[in-house]
């Protein structure tokens, strides 16, 4: 009988530690199923910011761009301002020498007009022009390197 009771009680025991191993388990499979939602729900959290830094890298690619060609119109402003004034430069240049021009042409015109008139001047008479005197040269050749010297 004793030896049945043991028995007995070893199977209490075996069962029970059938049962907590039973129980460890559970818990075990239960946190799994937790981990592995939570796992699934930070997957899916990691996708959606995947596309949230796609969609940003296309706006800052296109906001680049768009600031690139900004800065294209800017350069060309800049240019066509500096042109301008380098054309008002010129132009302010070119009026200051056309007043003198025509402050230069404003002082002959009155001193034309403080002149004597045509009539007043003597009139032409022929001039006689000299005559001219031709020479032969002297005979031999260094008189000609002579002559051709003092010429």
């Amino acid at each position: 009988m004793q030896n049945q009771v043991m028995i007995i009680a070893i199977a209490v025991v075996a069962l029970a530690a059938a049962g907590g191993s039973g129980y460890y388990a559970w818990q075990q499979h239960a946190e799994l199923q937790r981990a592995n939602a939570e796992l699934a729900t930070t997957r899916a959290s990691l996708a959606r910011s995947s596309a949230d830094l796609r969609a940003a890298r296309e706006q800052v690619t296109a906001m680049q761009k768009d600031l690139d060609e900004q800065k294209g119109i800017a350069e060309m402003a800049r240019a066509d301002r500096d042109s301008a004034r380098n054309l008002l430069a010129a132009e302010v240049t070119q009026g200051e020498r056309v007043r003198a021009e025509l402050q230069l042409m404003r002082e002959q015109l009155a001193f034309v007009r403080g002149r004597q008139s045509p009539a007043q001047y003597a009139p032409p008479s022929v001039v006689q022009p000299r005559p001219m005197v031709i020479r032969a040269a002297p005979a031999g050749h260094a008189a000609v390197k002579a002559a051709s010297a003092a010429a």
